[in-house]
């Protein structure tokens, strides 16, 4: 469960924070309290350097969804296959399209909206208390663990689907069994742990020093690692699974092929590779995309 909270330590008080809105006792309270001013200066920093990151990413987002918009609007939105002779699709097969075409719009678009609405946040000054503990709730919930379990969801469908295409249904219901029990132990580990970091993180919302020109909410403390550690280690280990068991399936395809291949040179090696159906690579490909980012 990351966290790029803006903190306040305490030490500046409201009598200093006071002093720095009037130009004429500024000189005087950086002679007297260098320490603290350089604190303020490296927290602005830090929330200036998280903005750009949020800005870039969702300019990031916003090409990518422009670029292919075109692919989108045939293979995504208007794209319904096994149909009959007369064009119609079984309610069985559009609600199996609607499914996928539901995680696929809003894990895209969702995306963008919640680093629009992060930026905004990061850069609006004035915020009460109230607001602050809503949108720390909202950050923890509607942010990494909404998304962290809508990736999975997505994960746990390829790998259903690339071990179809390799095995057909031989030992497919073990299979979907294991994958559901990872996905789900990863929610119920972050559900937990988010909610402890949350009412945490609720209880420790405080406003900025008067005078101060501070965007966004604040937290008294950091959070401590020991709260989020658990969720990282749960992440990882999730997210690891799901990337070895790709390369199995990608390894047993590989090994399939190759059964009956006898000169095992790199250029015979690399033409099965191309060779193998682009949706498995394209499957492949984004599993390690995701691991590695």
């Amino acid at each position: 469960m990351r966290c790029s909270c803006d903190t306040y330590d305490g030490s500046l008080t409201n009598a200093r924070a006071e002093a720095l809105a009037h130009p004429r006792l500024i000189i005087s309270f950086v002679d007297a309290f260098p320490e603290e001013l350089q604190v303020l200066y490296d927290n602005l920093f830090q929330i200036r350097l998280v903005n750009y990151v949020a800005l870039s990413c969702a300019a990031s987002v916003t090409y990518d969804i422009l670029t292919n918009l075109d692919k989108e609007i045939t293979f995504i939105w208007r794209y319904y296959p096994h149909t009959d002779n007369s064009g119609h699709a079984s309610w069985h097969n559009r609600a199996r399209h609607i499914l996928v075409q539901t995680l696929f719009i809003f894990g895209r678009y969702y995306a963008l909206l919640y680093l629009v609405g992060f930026f905004t946040v990061n850069n609006h000054q004035g915020f009460s208390i109230p607001v602050c503990k809503v949108y720390y709730y909202y950050f923890v919930f509607g942010g990494e663990l909404l998304y962290t379990t809508l990736v999975n969801v997505i994960l746990v469908i390829r790998l259903n689907a690339m071990y179809q295409i390799l095995h057909g249904t031989q030992g497919l219901r073990k299979h979907q069994v294991f994958l559901a029990s990872v996905a789900i132990s990863q929610f119920v580990a972050e559900l937990v742990i988010g909610t402890i970091v949350a009412i945490w993180m609720a209880k420790r919302v405080v406003e900025p020093p008067a005078g101060i020109p501070w965007p966004g909410c604040m937290l008294s403390e950091e959070v401590h690692t020991t709260l989020t550690l658990p969720a990282w280690i749960t992440a990882i280990l999730a997210a690891t699974i799901f990337l070895a068991l790709t390369l199995r399936l990608l390894h047993l395809r590989l090994k399939m092929r190759f059964r009956c291949f006898g000169d095992f040179t790199i250029s015979n090696i690399k033409g099965k590779i191309r060779n193998i159906q682009p949706m498995t690579l394209t499957l492949v490909r984004d599993s390690v995309l995701f691991y590695f980012p």
